[in-house]
């Protein structure tokens, strides 16, 4: 059944390019909001590197080196040449020079890279080191210098300009709403699957700073707050409730049938896999399983996910996990989705399956075929999040 959007169809009232007033930063910031907040001051944090006991750090430009939390300047210079970054017992190290701090910021001075282990970054460099000596390098920069660094990891920069568009609206109101969630902490977001995957400014293309510049400062809010902008490859004819894996009970996330990404190359998966490393995966994340005789699935939700799964060993010991669980432990590149079906072979199991991602909110492939067929970035994020509001934070220059 195809989705129900007239192509001529437009988004109602101040929807669309609402400019929201930034005279309470200050106020809002404590308070946890971020629609009263000039975009250009809001800085993301990223960890890009974690648990290292050592990296590789070169800057072409003046830079200062503070203490964190309090600021000071512990040195400055032109520059720093393709130096070993490592900690000690009761300091940082950057090449000979020793630092006796837990926590330093690197700052250039004018709008250069970075490069940390031969990855270019704009913005700042913080260096965290734990009570084992690793340590965790944090990535700031601003809100629009890290979408541009995502979009291109995370959907192709030669689909049509309204998928580039739709996919920069989801990234920049998912970075928001985990920049809300996470101001106690040392990052807001990792470089990776777990949250988006992030390549800094080596990760910049043409067509892609062109679509983030095409939707500066536009989020998507639902009852006016941010929206957890959930996206995902792949829903393979129906997205899922958010409800089902975070027990987030929000309308735009409640999943509905979407008909366009069936051309995807995700569409349908499967895998061969031999039991015992499924039980010795199960065995490491805490289960105490013997060798698995049958795989079968106990429930699946409206989208046809599956819920919950029954595994028995050769023993009759028996075990119920939850889908996402299952997917977790075995890996989600592996296991592609939550649906499935299970063919037992012996000492081997085949899972055939539908699509690649949580299902929940975006579905790219489904964003790439609307696009095609010329629908509007804001026409593809009403479709993907129901309710939802486009608006614009900060002040957006011509």
């Amino acid at each position: 059944m195809e989705p129900k959007i007239k192509k001529d169809s437009r988004i109602k009232g101040k929807s669309l390019g609402m400019v929201v007033c930034l005279c309470l930063w200050t106020a809002a910031q404590a308070q946890g909001e971020i629609l009263t907040s000039p975009q250009d001051a809001l800085q993301i944090r990223i960890a890009v590197f974690k648990d290292l006991e050592g990296f590789q750090l070169s800057l072409n430009s003046r830079y200062k080196i503070l203490a964190i939390p309090t600021g000071e300047t512990l040195s400055e210079g032109r520059g720093i040449k393709d130096s070993r970054v490592k900690a000690s017992s009761n300091a940082i190290m950057i090449g000979d020079q020793k630092y006796p701090v837990d926590r330093l910021h690197i700052v250039p001075q004018y709008d250069t890279t970075l490069s940390v282990n031969n990855r270019r970054f704009r913005g700042t460099i913080q260096v965290i080191k734990n009570a084992n000596n690793r340590l965790l390098v944090v990535n700031v920069v601003g809100l629009e210098d890290y979408v541009r660094g995502v979009l291109y990891h995370e959907i192709s920069q030669h689909w049509p300009r309204d998928a580039l568009k739709a996919q920069s609206v989801a990234t920049r109101t998912y970075a928001l709403k985990r920049w809300q969630e996470m101001k106690t902490q040392d990052f807001d977001v990792t470089s990776d699957i777990y949250s988006q995957v992030y390549g800094g400014r080596s990760a910049e293309r043409y067509r892609i700073n062109q679509a983030v510049r095409g939707t500066r400062g536009q989020v998507l809010l639902y009852q006016g707050k941010i929206l957890p902008a959930y996206f995902h490859a792949t829903c393979a004819g129906a997205t899922e409730d958010a409800n089902e894996l975070w027990k987030e009970d929000l309308a735009p996330l409640k999943g509905g049938v979407c008909g366009f990404c069936i051309k995807s190359p995700h569409y349908l998966w499967k895998k061969n896999l031999r039991l015992k490393d499924i039980q010795d995966k199960l065995n490491a994340h805490g289960h105490t399983l013997g060798l698995i005789k049958e795989i079968k699935v106990l429930e699946r939700n409206k989208s046809g996910r599956i819920r919950r799964l029954e595994i028995t060993t050769r023993e009759g010991q028996t075990i119920i996990v939850s889908g996402k669980e299952f997917r977790e432990i075995l890996g989600p590149n592996l296991i592609k989705s939550n649906n499935y079906v299970i063919l037992m072979k012996g000492y081997y199991v085949d899972f055939i399956g539908r699509g690649w991602g949580h299902g929940v909110g975006m579905c790219q492939w489904g964003v790439y075929e609307m696009a095609r067929q010329r629908y509007r970035y804001d026409e593809i994020l009403k479709f993907y999040y129901p309710g939802s509001e486009m608006v614009r934070i900060g002040k957006v220059n011509p």
